[in-house]
């Protein structure tokens, strides 16, 4: 049995936005005014929102949107946000949640996913990359407080 199988995943309800922004307080608060960013992305129409749990319980949650830039190109899935509440970090949930989203991704045809990552996140750098996600590129003063971040993507059409 899949590590996952002991999650529950559903979409996120507006009665779950204090959830999102507290968890996106205490998580992104070091790179910006997160628990106001996050929730307004959570309004947009584009953006899917996920939510982990363990029985009724909340683990943590993750953003996706999809993008093209024209028709006849593939379509590629960006990461917005993905937050798991500190204790339960390190216990295979956010594995769990990413390759929920993954899935949702290569459901809508997304053949690539990106995201943003600071460069001084060790922790969640090493996530990714064990996931498979590979540093694209480098950007000064990517977040709303000056931190530089990188973009990372992974192939999602052979995984």
């Amino acid at each position: 049995m899949r590590e996952r199988e002991y999650f529950i995943f559903r979409p996120a309800e507006e009665a779950d936005l204090e959830f999102i922004s507290n968890l996106s307080a205490h998580v992104f608060s070091r790179y910006g005014r997160y628990e106001k960013i996050v929730p307004a992305w959570f309004k947009e129409p584009a953006v899917i929102t996920e939510i982990i749990a363990q029985q009724s319980d909340a683990l943590g949650f993750a953003m996706l949107v999809l993008e093209r830039q024209k028709v006849f190109i593939h379509r590629e899935a960006h990461l917005l946000a993905i937050g798991i509440s500190v204790e339960h970090q390190k216990r295979g949930v956010g594995t769990a949640l990413l390759e929920h989203m993954e899935d949702i991704a290569r459901e809508y045809n997304a053949v690539e996913m990106n995201l943003w990552t600071a460069v001084d996140n060790e922790p969640a750098l090493a996530f990714f990359h064990k996931a498979g996600f590979e540093i694209e590129r480098f950007e000064n003063g990517y977040y709303p407080k000056g931190q530089a971040a990188l973009s990372m993507s992974k192939r999602l059409e052979d995984t």
